[in-house]
């Protein structure tokens, strides 16, 4: 049995509600760290700042790589 996949808005939200429910930097840390492992986030390769999936770049002005959606 296959699971579907969830869109960049719903795996964004998980992120969020999971960030929002840690209340130690240690915890936010794992979270931070599950999400880029399981693609639920993206981190900037030029400044190594951690970005959503709905985020199409980074401040610094770098692309969201591809096939992240």
């Amino acid at each position: 049995m296959s699971t579907p996949l969830l869109s960049a808005k719903d795996r964004t939200a998980a992120v969020v509600v999971l960030l929002a429910q840690a209340t130690t930097p240690q915890e936010r840390a794992t979270v931070k760290r599950v999400a880029l492992q399981a693609r639920f986030l993206w981190r900037c390769a030029p400044c190594r700042k951690n970005q959503f999936l709905t985020t199409e770049a980074c401040g610094c002005g770098a692309e969201r790589p591809q096939g992240l959606a």
